[in-house]
């Protein structure tokens, strides 16, 4: 879904300032399976994702309420709030209309953790 005035960018033109490392490496990912039509190799395992979706924590700007609108808006699933931060599944292509928000600080992966160390998950 895009958003009125709000291009897609590469992730190396400093577009995604206000996004995390995790969510720049993977939206680079992304967009080179996209161009070679190879499936997504995530480049971080504690990184959550559904399908073409990641979960994100993103922080508002001012109204947690505006930025929860703008990131259904971009198709966020699942969306809920806690203090300024917004939660969901966002999809991986709107990560930089989600780094163009007005509306956002700063937004991060949502990390799979265990007792053990994050990302090692039940063999």
């Amino acid at each position: 879904m895009a958003v009125p005035g709000v291009a897609a960018a590469p992730a190396s033109d400093g577009t995604l300032a206000k996004v995390g490392p995790e969510l720049r490496a993977l939206y680079e990912a992304y967009r080179a399976a996209q161009e070679s039509g190879r499936p997504l190799v995530l480049p971080d395992h504690t990184i959550r994702t559904v399908g073409d979706r990641v979960i994100i924590d993103a922080v508002a700007s001012g109204s947690v309420e505006d930025l929860k609108v703008s990131l259904v808006a971009l198709g966020m699933r699942g969306a809920v709030t806690a203090g300024r931060i917004v939660s969901g599944q966002l999809p991986i292509a709107e990560i930089p209309a989600m780094a163009a928000l007005p509306s956002l600080t700063f937004a991060s992966a949502a990390r799979s953790t265990t007792r053990g160390r994050a990302g090692e998950g039940v063999r």
